[in-house]
């Protein structure tokens, strides 16, 4: 298949807004009667709107795009095969939603040959809609957004992913601490508020995004959305066969990348 053109990211986005938008208000309609219908482990948990998102999802993509791959969080692939995958995460921030935390989103995102072309997020309690496609600068609600003007690491504040280190190595529980507490030492300030607040680097209320460990439904719409608004994307080697995620401006984005590398 042909890489995605322009005008077909343009028309692919133009046709997700409403479906988005239509799937975070059902997860707003589902937020005071929560089901649980699956536990993962002791904090994973998939509840009833979950499911019933992404099969809204799904069903609205896979008419549009049958030739497609479909990536959820919750159901099986389909076409694993196709360089077009689209990968939808019915409501990230599960755990916030089922403790009535206002902290979730809905996001849609289209990868082509492994890399984010397409991004939609929205927040269904503030009514924001973020979306950007290849080559389109990141949109708020329809309109663009501008970058913000950069900081240095004594400035700024940072919002890390930080992940469950609970079944880590020794070492890497060890390096993941040390990297942590230089960067609380360094900066103005980090917060450890998982995914609902990173994608709000382009509106400027943080001015760095790190995440050691996340998934691809859940990095693929930010990495888009924050790439077209003017932020670096930066993938940087652990010693632990892993890697880890830096979304930041210059000077910031290579202040935390010798953080993150140094030994």
């Amino acid at each position: 298949m042909e890489k995605p053109t322009q005008q077909f990211l343009k028309d692919a986005v133009d046709y997700l807004i409403p479906f988005v938008k239509q799937a975070g208000e059902m997860a707003l309609e589902s937020w005071g009667e929560i089901e649980i219908v699956k536990q993962k482990d002791i904090r994973d948990i998939a509840t009833k709107a979950d499911v019933e998102i992404e099969n809204f999802l799904k069903e609205k993509i896979m008419a549009k795009w049958p030739s497609h791959g479909f990536w959820g969080e919750e159901g099986e692939r389909i076409n694993q095969s196709s360089p077009y995958q689209w990968l939808i995460d019915p409501i990230d921030g599960t755990k916030f939603y089922i403790g009535l935390a206002p902290f979730f989103q809905t996001y849609a995102a289209l990868v082509f040959d492994g890399v984010p072309v397409l991004g939609l997020i929205y927040n269904p309690l503030s009514r924001q809609l973020f979306s950007a496609y290849q080559g389109s600068g990141t949109y708020l609600n329809g309109k663009i957004v501008t970058l913000k003007p950069p900081v240095s690491l004594k400035d700024s504040m940072i919002n890390v992913d930080f992940g469950n280190i609970t079944d880590k190595s020794q070492e890497e529980k060890k390096w993941r601490i040390d990297k942590l507490s230089k960067m609380v030492e360094k900066s103005y300030r980090v917060r450890m508020i998982a995914g609902a607040l990173n994608v709000y680097i382009v509106t400027g209320a943080i001015d760095a995004y790190i995440d050691f460990e996340s998934k691809p439904q859940d990095v693929a719409a930010r990495i888009i959305i924050m790439q077209e608004a003017g932020y670096r994307i930066e993938w940087v080697d652990t010693p632990f066969n892993k890697k880890v995620l830096i979304v930041s401006q210059e000077p910031l984005s290579s202040e935390l990348k010798e953080i993150i590398s140094s030994n």
